[in-house]
């Protein structure tokens, strides 16, 4: 005799499922609250990773007046500006964040195999800090720079915030003192090259006339010889040029011989070259040269003020300085989002594993069923 079996149907019967699933309400809702309670209970032994925001500003206009004597004099500016931009720089150098990672153990050694995974950890983390720069969109708008980070502990991140701001602003001011110096260094040996560039050009100059006013003795003498000898005692060019085309006379002074203006002229010449007390009126281009070196001296009184007003501006006075200001206590901490996430993820993880549990659990009752009736 054949058995004969059940023909088994194939189709999925969606009212048949749906009224599975309302007759296994209870268990899907209790599933689901049990998943949210357990997530909520796993949370709150957890430290939440947050997301943290810093704004980073530049400094105010009433900081900005500390330094506008000194910019007044064009030598070294201080702005708000370049504050800032030196302040991004160290940051984005990341050797502060580094030390204060280091410092308020942000990353615990015990949790890494050996010293050189840790190092890299270190390095890995400070390099996922964001610096993000000011933006201006139509879909948004953000004024200043900011620093960002995922971390896990809101205290501990406050006292990095705070130890890295001091050390860049410190680094700043040192950058700041170190460049002045060197400004004013390369300034001041510019300065003594010139000053010594120019001594030269006028001792050259003085050099110069000492050999032109011999050379001109010697051609004198030389011109009043020749016209003693010839007896030519008052000037003769006069006489000659009387009557003559003024057009031609600069020719005619040229082609004629020196000794013709007579030796009384001639020696009068000698003596008053001779008795001269102070050359330095006849020497050409001396006058210039003395102001170029009398505005260089002049100059150095210019760096003084500047070495003087730089002393007196937070960069060295006072313990007053900031080359930008971060808002270390109003820094924003988004965690909202990510519980509501991870709560969802569990409700709907929950909820899926009871339908499965409701639709598998009424399969198998409806199998067993149908075993019985054949």
């Amino acid at each position: 005799m054949t058995e004969t079996r059940p023909p088994y149907d194939d189709e999925i019967d969606l009212l048949e499922i749906f009224q599975t699933l309302w007759n296994g309400k209870w268990i899907i809702l209790a599933t689901t609250l049990i998943s949210l309670l357990a997530m909520f209970g796993y949370l709150s032994f957890q430290k939440i990773v947050f997301e943290a925001t810093s704004e980073i500003k530049p400094i105010y206009s009433l900081d900005v007046e500390k330094y506008k004597t000194l910019n007044d004099l064009d030598f070294f500016e201080v702005g708000p500006e370049r504050l800032l931009s030196l302040y991004i720089e160290q940051l984005d150098e990341r050797t502060v964040l580094e030390e204060a990672i280091l410092k308020y153990e942000l990353l615990e050694p015990k949790n890494f195999e050996d010293e050189q995974t840790f190092n890299e950890a270190v390095v890995k983390f400070a390099d996922s800090i964001k610096l993000i720069p000011p933006v201006e969109t139509k879909k948004e708008v953000r004024k200043n720079w900011s620093i960002e980070v995922e971390y896990n502990d809101e205290y501990k991140w406050k006292q990095f915030l705070s130890y890295v701001h001091s050390s860049t602003n410190q680094n700043v001011r040192d950058f700041l003192q170190k460049s002045f110096e060197n400004s004013l260094l390369r300034v001041k040996q510019r300065q003594a090259f010139n000053i010594e560039d120019v001594n030269i050009k006028i001792e050259n100059k003085l050099a110069d006339y000492d050999r032109e006013t011999t050379d001109r003795l010697f051609y004198l003498a030389e011109q009043t010889a020749i016209a003693r000898k010839l007896g030519v005692a008052k000037n003769t060019i006069e006489a000659q040029t009387y009557g003559i085309d003024v057009s031609m006379i600069a020719n005619l002074q040229m082609e004629t011989p020196y000794y013709l203006r007579g030796y009384e002229a001639i020696e009068k010449e000698i003596e008053l070259i001779e008795s001269r007390q102070n050359k330095a009126a006849f020497v050409s281009g001396l006058m210039e040269a003395e102001q170029e070196r009398r505005k260089l001296e002049q100059d150095g009184i210019l760096l003084e003020r500047a070495e003087t007003l730089f002393n007196n501006t937070p960069i060295t006075k006072g313990d007053d300085f900031m080359a930008a200001s971060m808002t270390v206590g109003a820094t924003k901490f988004k965690t909202e989002g990510r519980m509501m996430t991870m709560m969802s993820l569990a409700a709907v993880l929950g909820g899926i594993i009871a339908i499965f549990y409701v639709l598998i659990s009424k399969a198998i009752h409806n199998r067993k069923n149908n075993k019985v009736k054949a």
